[in-house]
C-alpha cells in the first residue's frame, strides 16, 4: 500500500513540476502574431500584428498597430515572455509581460512610457 501511495505521489509531483498545461517546455514563438489590447479605463479594443524571431530564449521582431511600428526585443522564460518595444522614431515605448496559454496564444499586461497600461492578448496567425 505504501508503494502505491508513494508511486501516486511521485506521478502527481512530476505532473505538477513538469507543467501539465498546453505550453511546451521549450516553446518557439517564431512567426506571425495578431494581438488586441485595451487601455485601462477605456472600452476601445485596439488591434495590431507582430513578427517574432526566437534564438534560444531571446526574442526580436517588429510590431505594427495604430501607434506606429515598433522594434521588439525580449526574453522567454518558461511560459513567461517579456517584450520591450520602441517605436521607430523613439517617441514611444512599451513593455509587455505575458504568459503563454499555449504555443499559439498569450495574454498579459503592458505599460508605456506615456504612463498608460492595460491588458493585451494575442494568437499566432498560422498555428503550429
Amino acid at each position: 500500500m505504501k508503494r502505491i501511495l508513494l508511486g501516486l505521489a511521485m506521478i502527481v509531483a512530476c505532473a505538477v513540476f513538469s507543467g501539465c498545461a498546453g505550453v511546451p517546455q521549450f516553446a518557439n514563438l517564431t512567426g506571425q502574431w495578431k494581438y488586441q489590447f485595451t487601455e485601462s479605463g477605456k472600452k476601445d479594443v485596439e488591434t495590431g500584428s507582430m513578427t517574432l524571431s526566437q534564438n534560444g530564449f531571446v526574442l526580436s521582431g517588429k510590431a505594427n498597430d495604430a501607434y506606429g511600428e515598433f522594434a521588439l526585443t525580449g526574453t522567454l522564460e518558461g511560459a513567461h515572455m517579456i517584450i520591450n518595444g520602441v517605436r521607430n522614431d523613439q517617441k514611444r515605448s512599451f513593455k509587455l509581460s505575458a504568459m503563454l496559454q499555449s504555443e499559439n496564444s498569450f495574454d498579459g499586461n503592458y505599460t508605456t512610457d506615456q504612463k498608460t497600461s492595460g491588458q493585451i492578448w494575442g494568437s499566432r496567425i498560422v498555428p503550429k
